[in-house]
């Protein structure tokens, strides 16, 4: 029988994949099975999802505010006719 592909998460990062169902990262203790209803074991590897609002970027609705260059002088293309 074919290998089946079941949906992780990481521990550390909190990414979405599918991994083997015999797989070294399950044995070991760095993912662990998530959602097994919605994603039930597949012959083929689905799309991953990544965690977006890690840690190290802002997590918020609002983009962040730019930080300087905005007072300096118009784009030479722009201001030529």
């Amino acid at each position: 029988m074919a290998a089946r592909f079941i949906r992780v998460r990481d521990k550390d990062t909190r990414h979405e994949f599918d991994v083997r169902e015999d797989s070294k990262l399950l044995t070991r203790g760095v993912v662990e099975h998530v959602k097994p209803k919605q994603y039930p074991p597949s012959r083929y590897r689905r799309p991953p999802k990544y965690r977006t609002d890690l840690a190290a970027r802002p997590g918020g609705k609002e983009a962040p505010a730019p930080s300087g260059g905005d007072q300096q002088s118009p784009d030479p293309v722009e201001g030529t006719s």
